[in-house]
């Protein structure tokens, strides 16, 4: 992996003040809304947080009244007098008001006065990535080790907020697992930077002293319950935790199709104060800036809002980008869709189970490197392990660094367990070797809309491989027309959860990739939990901590499955100097008295 590549896109995704509003793109299946009066009508959304829009199920545009109902927008896209009902529901009077519109110029203007709500150009801070490089100034990221987040769980005069304890272990508990979730916020966080990010999400209550309606305007909404925060002794305690220009979480206590009604931007997103009102925010010696404003309440289910849709919007306030491209109803057709959080994967098991990051996001926050594939290792197998053990390939254009193929295997577990069962805009989901494709445009990535243009993606899954049987070979570059010199990913063997491999020539096929004992998959899965030895690469060093008793062994196996290393050691650890070896994985054993104690595959980088 290019190291100007890695520090570019680090730069551009972690180390820069957010322009722009960021959301998932609105759920277009039809919902049964109880307006004010009692009665309800069933609508869809569409668009995302540029432009947002609903209709009734015949297609007629409805707008929120600011009152808590939906109504009919007027010949000018604006609210009228009628509160929307479903066909058959409708009255006289409202049957002759809708027949002197013309709902394709009600369209028009409804987008004219809403479209493009947010700002699209960069913000006057960002610096280039080699002025970065020559001026040795890099942000300092809030995306790495231990940090602390405050989450505001707004309640108002006549709308509660959820109980803060339930919040709070959705929120960070280990293995949550209620309501058939598969973990909380914080082990998806975790999961996905390999441990090397460990939020924690305090939530503070907040009663604020007015109607949910009194607050339309998003910087009083915000700033009043900041203004409340900032009191709190329990904040102030907590406060040296926090970063310097604080990210927060906005929880507000309706559903997005609610808080709708009162604002047409309450749809759950990402922003920041700087460019609410052209200023970060400061209360009492305290800053604030970067937020993800999301409902309490989950559209579907009335229960505490969906884990998948606030890990995309925190994951703006982190600094990641939409990955998906609209049509002209504003509904996502193109992009990673269901594999990637950052595109549909949002609704993923009814959004309990969001796709962890991508090897293109991990690298991005820092939390990663891929192997680059190269010409020079044609004729050996190539041993992928899972992407949780933070290992994927490169495959990158040499006239264009910012081109570039990835390859990564995601099997069916934890987080990504239910990719398989996704199916959006024509798109299945499916577990197995990902071939991913990079246009890694600057202008595109920057203005939060790398795939307009589905003739040209900039990033999107080309292919999911699942056996021997799969293969790619269409390395091809957009960029210069070329072609890469590595001929494909050719002969693929998966190895249950634990284990690819693959040669990148059609010619001999894998014959001599190991196949790993299932006694050793095993060890490998149960040493991680319960044994006390561990192991580590760092600076050229293979580090092994084996304080179990007896005379032990260190064996360590290349890709051919040949012993390179087989070291007799009586204390509790042991290194070896890896710094010229051949980058890739290696097997590498401990046995004790003769009995194998630990195992496990460790990349050579």
């Amino acid at each position: 992996m290019n190291f100007n590549r890695f520090f570019l896109m680090l730069c551009m995704f972690v180390g820069l003040v957010p322009a722009l509003s960021w959301a998932a793109p609105a759920n277009p299946e039809p919902v049964v809304y109880t307006q004010k009066d009692g009665s309800s009508v069933t609508i869809r959304h569409f668009g995302d947080e540029h432009y947002h829009f609903a209709k009734t199920m015949d297609g007629i545009l409805v707008v929120g009244d600011g009152k808590g109902s939906y109504v009919y927008a007027d010949a000018e896209g604006k609210p009228s007098n009628f509160i929307a009902r479903d066909a058959a529901d409708r009255t006289l009077d409202e049957l002759n008001f809708l027949k002197t519109l013309n709902q394709s110029e009600v369209h028009s203007k409804h987008r004219a006065l809403n479209g493009q709500r947010f700002p699209e150009t960069l913000a006057p801070s960002v610096i280039k990535p080699r002025a970065l490089l020559r001026a040795n100034k890099l942000v300092k990221p809030f995306v790495t080790g231990n940090r602390y987040f405050p989450v505001l769980l707004v309640s108002t005069i006549d709308n509660e907020s959820f109980d803060s304890a339930k919040v709070y272990k959705k929120l960070n508990k280990k293995g949550y697992s209620e309501d058939g979730h598969i973990g909380s916020l914080r082990d998806y966080f975790i999961e996905s930077s390999g441990g090397k990010f460990k939020p924690t999400f305090d939530v503070y209550p907040i009663e604020l002293p007015e109607y949910f309606g009194d607050y339309n305007d998003e910087f009083k909404f915000i700033t009043s319950a900041i203004e409340i925060l900032v009191e709190r002794e329990d904040f102030k305690e907590r406060a040296s935790k926090y970063e310097a220009e604080i990210p927060f979480i906005f929880m507000h206590p309706l559903t997005n199709e609610e808080a709708a009604t009162y604002n047409p931007n309450y749809y759950s997103h990402q922003y920041s104060l700087t460019y609410l009102k052209k200023r970060v925010y400061s209360k009492d010696g305290y800053t604030f800036d970067s937020y993800a404003f999301v409902s309490q309440k989950d559209e579907d289910t009335g229960k505490l809002n969906r884990l998948a849709t606030i890990a995309h919007e925190f994951s703006h306030v982190l600094g990641l980008y939409d990955l998906y491209g609209v049509d002209a109803e504003g509904y996502a057709t193109v992009g990673p869709l269901p594999f990637d959080l950052m595109a549909l994967g949002t609704r993923n098991g009814g959004g309990r189970f969001p796709p962890t990051f991508s090897a293109f996001e991990r690298e991005s926050m820092g939390w990663m490197k891929l192997d680059e594939l190269s010409t020079d290792s044609l004729l050996r197998p190539h041993m992928l392990e899972p992407l949780s053990e933070m290992h994927a390939y490169s495959v990158t254009n040499p006239k264009d660094e910012d081109e570039y193929y990835i390859i990564e295997y995601r099997p069916a577990v934890g987080f990504d367990s239910k990719i398989s069962e996704s199916e959006y805009s024509g798109v299945q989901g499916k577990n197995g070797v990902f071939v991913w494709y990079v246009d890694f445009d600057e202008s595109a990535f920057y203005s939060n809309n790398p795939n307009p243009d589905p003739d040209h993606l900039h990033i999107e899954v080309k292919e999911v491989l699942g056996g021997k049987q799969d293969y790619y070979a269409d390395f091809k570059y957009k960029r210069e027309k070329g072609k890469t010199e590595i001929p494909g990913v050719f002969d693929l063997k998966v190895y249950g959860d634990s284990l690819v491999c693959f040669v990148l020539t059609q010619e001999d096929g894998v014959k001599s990739c190991p196949k790993p004992k299932p006694s050793s998959i095993g060890e490998v899965r149960s040493s991680r939990q319960f044994a006390p030895v561990q192991m580590h690469v760092h600076e050229g060093l293979l580090m092994v901590q084996a304080p179990v008793p007896g005379h032990k062994r260190l064996k360590i196996a290349d890709a051919m499955g040949v012993c390179i290393q087989d070291i007799p050691f009586e204390g509790a650890s042991v290194q070896v100097n890896v710094s010229s070896w051949a980058k890739g994985p290696v097997l590498v054993m401990v046995e004790a008295d003769g009995k194998r104690v630990s195992s496990r595959f460790i990349t050579v980088r």
